[in-house]
């Protein structure tokens, strides 16, 4: 039986005002990492999905995130 690997990492620097800092790590707990990892994935989602809407504008809402999920489901 195989396991899912975990994705490579990187380590990175990131400039931030204080009190963003201190609110993402009171949010974030002992993990600050994930936290921002999981805000970045939703914060991509986000604006992957308006773009996404902005490509189909005459497509209903509806529609737009019957697709979206799909996508994701066929991502999985």
């Amino acid at each position: 039986m195989t396991t899912p690997q975990t994705p490579a990492r990187s380590k990175v620097s990131v400039t931030l005002p204080q009190d963003l800092e201190q609110r993402a790590k009171a949010a974030g707990g002992k993990n600050f990492s994930a936290y921002v990892e999981q805000a970045l994935e939703e914060k991509l989602l986000a604006d992957s999905m308006l773009e996404y809407r902005r490509l189909r504008q005459g497509d209903s809402l509806d529609d737009v995130y019957e697709a979206i999920e799909a996508d994701l489901e066929d991502a999985a």
